[in-house]
């Protein structure tokens, strides 16, 4: 007998114990993220729908038709343009980390929609400009060859308003192309963060020519009125969520390091104290963007997880040597003054709908997996044995917190799975043993369901290297989980 709680169930009568109270908390809140996801996409989509119209009655629709093809091609440069701006801007309140929008779909979710428009919007910026050099050169009847070259360089050198535009597509495609996967894992987080700040210089140095005399952004008073709000929601909310908030809670909480415990080969964690820590709004599972007062750490934020249930008097995260600036940590001093940005993140129990759970952590992943476990049995929403911990690890001496977990899971009758071995390809288990199915797809479902019969029952939580929580989900479905159920969390930027 299933123990899920369809939302209907959980809303009849009033709940029978702090298990019943939580699922029923869950439903509510899943049900108002899917709602509120869906008007957040209604409102997006729609300004897209608004500015192409109001273009195609603006007598844009005139210039597709009117085959000349150095009016259509300008014509395209013109709704592309204005397409493009408008994702980029969506793209900038996405990136301004907005706790509600971070509670519907989750930072993770929101930086890959991010990363997902920042696909579309370069390539529709570059079109926005080879399409109005080429039609500019048909329209002067200048060579196919030496045309665009001429009328590139007279665009620049038109006004300052246009050289600024200019130089905010060469930043844009310097971000796009630090964004490939190739080149994000040559750069490190600091030098790739240093980079993507220039999109704001970007956007910055491109109204000087949206808002020219005669642009598509001025055409009216109403079109006028309808981009300077958008560019202001962007920016106060840039202003407020990234800087302002951030600053106004790191003063009033005093956040200074405590100390620096080591905890295993190239890991350690850095216990924090402040006051009124207790009203920092922050659930296990969640993260901060934390820059340390010192000389190399303050000018680049790090999102760490915290590793412990946040309990009011202590802060806790935990770094592993990347070889980046979370080796500085291993020696900051105790009163090092601490700024942090958020929490973040939706990797929490605030959306969980059945009774049973199952943790998922490889390797570092184990920090806000560890920090969920405290706080489902330090709030008894959870019975005795329904919670199944499994970690996974190349060598023993990789199982950072083992005794923590060991402690937390048997204290309360819980189980835990400790998978160590060499990694297998195309499985997230290790070696099989003499007699057991051998690691792979089908395989890792049959082990998966061996160790745990009524796993499709779980709630799942993973969280470790992507390709691995890959596998992971991949095997969590199969064995009857839905997708609804799994949620992770991601250590990529």
């Amino acid at each position: 007998m299933s123990n899920t709680l369809s939302p209907t169930q959980l809303r009849r009568g009033r709940p029978a114990d702090p298990t019943r109270a939580s699922l029923r908390s869950g439903a509510r809140f899943r049900d108002w993220r899917a709602r509120a996801g869906d008007v957040l996409e209604v409102l997006a989509l729609l300004s897209l729908v608004v500015i192409v119209v109001e273009y195609l009655a603006g007598g844009g629709s005139h210039d597709l038709a009117s085959g000349n093809a150095g009016t259509i091609l300008v014509a395209v440069s013109r709704v592309t343009g204005l397409v493009a701006m408008d994702l980029l801007l969506i793209e900038m309140l996405l990136a301004a980390r907005i706790p509600w929008v971070d509670r519907v779909y989750g930072m993770d979710r929101a930086l890959k929609a991010h990363r997902v428009l920042g696909r579309v919007t370069v390539p529709l910026v570059l079109v926005h400009v080879l399409t109005l050099v080429f039609g500019y050169a048909i329209r002067d009847h200048l060579g196919p060859f030496t045309g665009p070259f001429i009328e590139s360089f007279q665009l620049v050198t038109g006004g300052d308003d246009l050289l600024f535009a200019a130089v905010a597509t060469v930043l844009l495609c310097i971000v796009a192309v630090t964004s490939v996967s190739i080149a994000r894992r040559k750069l490190s987080y600091e030098w790739w963060h240093v980079v993507h700040l220039s999109v704001y210089a970007a956007v910055a140095l491109s109204i000087p020519h949206q808002f020219s005399m005669g642009s598509d952004f001025t055409r009216s008073t109403w079109v006028q009125a309808w981009w300077i709000t958008l560019y202001v929601v962007v920016a106060a909310s840039i202003l407020w969520w990234r800087i302002l908030l951030p600053i106004r809670r790191s003063a009033y909480h005093r956040l200074r390091v405590s100390r620096v415990v080591p905890q295993g080969a190239g890991v350690w964690s850095v216990w924090v104290r402040g006051r009124h820590l207790d009203r920092l709004p922050v659930r296990a599972g969640q993260y901060f963007s934390w820059r340390f007062a010192t000389p190399r750490l303050l000018f680049a934020a790090h999102p760490w997880s915290l590793s412990k249930a946040p309990d009011g008097r202590h802060l806790r995260l935990t770094v592993r040597d990347l070889g980046d600036h979370s080796r500085e940590l291993r020696a900051i001093r105790a009163g090092t003054p601490i700024l942090v940005e958020g929490p973040y993140g939706a990797f929490t129990t605030e959306s969980r709908t059945r009774a049973k759970v199952l943790l998922l952590a490889a390797g570092i992943g184990i920090t806000p997996v560890r920090a969920l476990l405290e706080e489902l049995v330090r709030q008894r929403d959870v019975r005795p044995g329904d919670i199944t911990v499994i970690y996974r690890a190349d060598h023993e001496s990789q199982l950072t917190f083992r005794s923590e977990i060991e402690h937390l899971v048997s204290r309360h009758g819980h189980r835990l799975h400790l998978l160590v071995g060499p990694p297998v390809h195309g499985s997230w288990l290790p070696a099989a043993a003499p007699g057991e199915t051998p690691s792979g797809r089908a395989g890792d479902v049959a082990r998966l369901r061996a160790s745990i019969p009524d796993v499709a029952e779980h709630e799942a939580y993973l969280c470790g290297p992507n390709g691995w929580m890959r596998l992971v989900r991949s095997s969590l479905h199969e064995a009857g989980i839905p997708t609804d159920h799994i949620h992770d969390e991601r250590f990529s930027w």
